[in-house]
C-alpha cells in the first residue's frame, strides 16, 4: 500500500490539507470530549456515522496530529474502530497503527512546522517504507513542540 500516495491524493482531491476540511468534507464529526489521559482519540463508526473523538485536554498540536493519525484509520483501515494512546514513548507495533502514523506524517507535511528536524522528515520521505519507529519518534517530536502551523 502507498501510504503517501494515498494522502497525496486525497488532499489533490479535497484541494485542502487541513484535517478538519478534510473531516469535514469526507462527512466525519469531530468531537473533542474529557478523556482519560491514557486516551488522545479514537474513531468509532454509530449508526454508519464516522465520528472522531479527541481528547480536549491535549495540547493544540497533539490535537492536530491525533486527528490527522485517526483519517489514517478512516482511510486505510475502513470498517474498524482504534484508539491513539497518550503516552508519546510508547511505540504500537501493530500495522494498523504504523500504517496511521505513516499516513498523518505525510498529511502533516502538507503544512509548514518552524523550527523542527527536516532532516528526519526528508528521511522517511526519501524511503519506500520509512522505518515506523523514526515515524513514530518525529509525531511525538511534533507534539512536543506544539508549534502548531
Amino acid at each position: 500500500m502507498n501510504i503517501k500516495l494515498r494522502a497525496t491524493n486525497l488532499i489533490k482531491k479535497l484541494q485542502t490539507n487541513n484535517p478538519h476540511e478534510i473531516a469535514s468534507d469526507l462527512g466525519i464529526d469531530v468531537l473533542y470530549l474529557d478523556l482519560p489521559k491514557s486516551i488522545r482519540g479514537f474513531l468509532v463508526r454509530v449508526l454508519n456515522k464516522k465520528i472522531i473523538v479527541i481528547n480536549i485536554n491535549l495540547t493544540r498540536t497533539a490535537q492536530l496530529v491525533t486527528l490527522c493519525h485517526e483519517l489514517g484509520h478512516v482511510r486505510l483501515h475502513p470498517g474498524y474502530g482504534y484508539y491513539y494512546h497518550a503516552t508519546g514513548t510508547r511505540y504500537v507495533s501493530s500495522r494498523c497503527e504504523r500504517e496511521a502514523n505513516e499516513f498523518a506524517l505525510y498529511l502533516l507535511s502538507q503544512s509548514r512546522w518552524d523550527g523542527l528536524n527536516t532532516r528526519l522528515w526528508k528521511k522517511v520521505f526519501a524511503e519506500k517504507q520509512p522505518d515506523p519507529k523514526l515515524v513514530h519518534r518525529i509525531l511525538t517530536e511534533l507534539m512536543e513542540h506544539d508549534g502548531v502551523c
